[in-house]
C-alpha cells in the first residue's frame, strides 16, 4: 500500500491540541509578516480543531480588522467573549470593531459597561477610547453641524428618499414579485437602465472626489486616484492574457473597495463639513477666500474664452469650415459646458455669439463657383453646393502584390466608428442642453454627420427637428442652414421636385435675412434646379416618343406579316381548287 506523501513536521504524531497550537502561531507569525491573508488561513485551520479557543478568536479578529473585514472581526470578538467574558483584550477588540464600523452611540455604550467592570490598569485602554468617542459625537453633531444644515438643508429630502428606495430592495426572484402584480415573466431579466448625467454633474462628482481624498488621505490621494482607474485600464487588463487579468482584476477591486471602507470610516469619526472648519475656523476669513478664489477663476474664465473667440473669428476669416467646426465643438463640448453660471455668468451672450458665428461661416460657404457652368449634367448643381461629384475615387481598388490595398473581411471600419462615436456625443449633449440655439446647432450636426455618411433619409429627419427647433427659437441661420442640408440631401438622391419645394421654402428665409450674396447663391440654385427639371422633362418626352415610335413600328411590322401570311394561304387555296378541277375533267373524259 502506497503510503500518502507527508511533510516533514507531518511525520511526527502531533497530538489535535499540539496541531492546533501550531496552526495558531504560524497565524501569528504571518499576522507579524504582514501577510495577512495566509495568517487568516492558518486561524481557520486551528479553529477547525478546536472552535472554542477564545485566544485564536481573538488573533483572527484582530486580523480581520486589519484587512477591513471588520463586521467578521466583530463577530469573532464576540463569540470570545461568550467564553471568556472577563477578557479585557477580547472586549477592547469588540469597541475598537465597533467604532470602525461607526457605530459610535453602541461604541460609547460598551466603553461605559467595560469601565464598571473592569479596574486599574486594564480600564485605562477603555477610557482612552471613550475620549476620542465621545469627541467624534462633538465634531458629527456640535457646532460644525449647525451652519452645515443652514447650507444644504434644502438636499435633505432628495437624500432621504434615495437612501429609503435603495436600502427597500426586493430579494425574491422576479417571477414572485411578477406574479403578485399579475406581470409576464418570459426572460427574468430586467434591461438595467443607464443613469445619465450631466456633463457638469459628472465634473462635480470628480471633483468632490479628489477634494475628499485630499482631505482625509493629504498626499496620498493621488495613488487612490490611479488605483481607482486601474480597473478600467486596457494597458493593465489586457484583454488576451485570459489567466492573469482577471486576477488582477479582482485584486484592484478588492484593494479599491478596501481603501473605500477606510475612507468611509475617517469621514463618518470626522464629517467633511468639520474638516473644512477645522481646516479654517474663522469663518470671514474663509468666506474672503473662497470670494477670491471665485474671483480668480472668473477672471482666467474671461481670459481663455476671449482667445477663443478671437480663434473662432479668425477661423471664420480664413473660410476652413471644417476645421473651424471641429474646434467649436471641442470648446463647447469640453470647456463651456463643465462651468456654471457663477464661474462664467456671461455663458448664454457667449454661446449665442460662438453658435451665431459658426452659423454666419457656413452662410458664407454658399457663394457662386465659376466653374459651375463647365460641369454638366445633374453634376452641375452638386458642384454648386459643394457636394462631392464622384466617390469612386475614394475606393481603393485591390492590387494582387500591394498589401497596401488588401483589406480582411473582418477589418474594423475606424472612421465609421468615429463618426458613430462622434454622433453620440452629439445625441448626449442634445439630452442635457437647455439653450435653443444649442439645440439648434446640435440637431444641425447631427444632420450634417448623417449627410457625410450618405444617410440621407435620416439626414432629412433630423434635418426638419433643427428647423421647428430653429421656429420655436426664431433663429433664421439655423433654419436656413437647416433647409440647406435637406437640399444638398435632395440634390444627391436626384429629387428635382423635393428639392425645389424645399428651395421654395428658403427664399422667404433668404429675403428676411437680406444677404445679397445669399439671395443670388439661393436663386442661382432656383433656376439650376428648374433646368434640370426642364431637362428631365425633355429627356422624359423624347423617351416616350421613342417608345411610342418602336411600338407604332411594330405593329406596323406584325400587320405586314400577317398579310402576307393570310396572301400566301389564299394563293396556296386557289392553286388547290385548279388542280382539283382539273382532275375532275381529266376523270370524266376518260368514262
Amino acid at each position: 500500500m502506497v503510503t500518502p506523501a507527508l511533510q516533514p513536521w507531518e511525520i511526527v504524531g502531533w497530538s489535535p491540541e499540539q496541531e492546533q497550537i501550531i496552526y495558531r502561531d504560524w497565524g501569528r507569525f504571518f499576522t507579524h509578516r504582514q501577510q495577512l491573508d495566509t495568517a487568516v488561513h492558518y486561524y481557520n485551520k486551528s479553529l477547525e480543531l478546536k472552535s472554542k479557543d477564545p485566544k485564536t478568536l481573538y488573533f483572527r479578529s484582530r486580523c480581520k480588522r486589519n484587512i477591513a473585514q471588520t463586521m467578521g472581526a466583530l463577530d469573532d470578538g464576540k463569540t470570545a467573549a461568550a467564553f471568556d467574558d472577563f477578557n479585557a483584550r477580547i472586549n477592547l477588540e469588540i469597541c475598537d470593531a465597533l467604532y470602525e464600523l461607526n457605530q459610535f452611540e453602541n461604541c460609547a455604550v460598551e466603553l461605559h459597561d467595560n469601565t464598571r467592570k473592569f479596574c486599574r490598569s486594564s480600564e485605562a485602554g477603555f477610557l482612552n477610547r471613550l475620549v476620542v468617542v465621545e469627541e467624534n459625537l462633538k465634531d458629527s453633531l456640535g457646532d460644525p453641524l449647525g451652519s452645515f444644515i443652514l447650507k444644504s438643508g434644502k438636499h435633505f429630502a432628495a437624500v432621504a428618499e434615495d437612501f429609503e428606495s435603495n436600502q427597500h430592495i426586493d430579494a425574491r426572484p422576479l417571477w414572485k414579485i411578477l406574479k403578485e402584480q399579475d406581470g409576464c415573466d418570459i426572460i427574468s431579466i430586467l434591461e438595467k437602465e443607464e443613469v445619465l448625467l450631466s456633463p457638469l454633474e459628472l465634473a462635480r462628482r470628480r471633483r468632490a472626489f479628489k477634494v475628499c481624498n485630499q482631505i482625509y488621505l493629504k498626499k496620498t490621494w493621488i495613488d487612490v486616484f490611479f488605483l481607482k482607474h486601474l480597473q478600467e485600464n486596457k494597458n493593465f487588463l489586457l484583454p488576451q492574457s485570459k489567466g492573469s487579468t482577471p486576477v488582477l482584476h479582482s485584486l484592484c477591486t478588492t484593494k479599491c473597495d478596501e481603501v473605500t471602507k477606510f475612507l468611509k470610516m475617517l469621514q463618518a469619526r470626522s464629517p467633511l463639513y468639520a474638516e473644512k472648519l477645522r481646516m479654517c475656523p474663522n469663518k470671514r476669513l474663509g468666506q474672503k477666500r473662497r470670494d477670491e478664489y471665485l474671483n480668480r477663476v472668473q477672471y482666467q474664465t474671461r481670459r481663455t474664452i476671449l482667445s477663443q473667440l478671437r480663434a473662432i473669428r479668425r477661423l471664420r476669416n480664413e473660410g476652413d469650415i471644417e476645421k473651424l467646426s471641429k474646434y467649436v465643438e471641442e470648446v463647447m463640448g469640453d470647456y463651456v459646458v463643465l462651468k456654471s453660471l457663477r464661474v462664467m455668468p456671461w455663458k448664454v451672450e457667449f454661446i449665442n455669439e460662438v453658435y451665431n458665428t459658426l452659423a454666419l461661416a457656413h452662410v458664407d460657404s454658399y457663394t457662386l463657383l465659376e466653374d459651375v457652368l463647365q460641369t454638366h449634367g445633374k453634376e452641375r448643381l452638386l458642384r454648386l453646393l459643394r457636394m462631392p461629384t464622384d466617390k469612386l475615387k475614394d475606393i481603393v481598388e485591390f492590387v494582387f502584390g500591394d498589401k497596401s490595398t488588401y483589406r480582411e473581411a473582418d477589418a474594423p471600419n475606424y472612421d465609421q466608428m468615429a463618426y458613430q462615436k462622434f454622433l453620440a456625443r452629439l445625441q448626449k449633449r442634445l439630452i442635457f442642453t437647455k439653450y435653443p440655439v444649442e439645440k439648434c446647432y446640435l440637431l444641425h450636426e447631427i444632420a450634417r454627420v448623417h449627410l457625410k455618411q450618405s444617410s440621407f433619409e435620416q439626414c432629412c429627419s433630423w434635418a426638419r427637428k433643427a428647423i421647428e427647433a430653429s421656429e420655436h427659437s426664431n433663429n433664421l441661420l439655423w433654419q436656413l442652414l437647416s433647409i440647406m442640408l435637406i437640399v444638398k440631401a435632395h440634390a444627391a438622391l436626384h429629387k428635382l421636385e423635393s428639392g425645389k419645394e424645399a428651395l421654395k421654402e428658403a427664399m422667404p428665409i433668404v429675403k428676411r435675412l437680406a444677404i445679397p450674396k445669399l439671395c443670388s447663391f439661393i436663386d442661382f440654385c432656383h433656376d439650376l434646379n428648374e433646368q434640370e427639371i426642364a431637362l428631365k422633362k425633355s429627356s422624359q418626352s423624347m423617351d416616350s416618343m421613342r417608345k411610342r415610335r418602336s411600338r407604332s413600328r411594330a405593329s406596323i411590322s406584325s400587320r405586314n406579316s400577317s398579310q402576307s401570311k393570310n396572301g400566301s394561304e389564299n394563293g396556296d387555296s386557289a392553286k388547290a381548287t385548279i388542280s382539283t378541277a382539273r382532275a375532275s375533267d381529266g376523270a370524266g373524259d376518260g368514262v
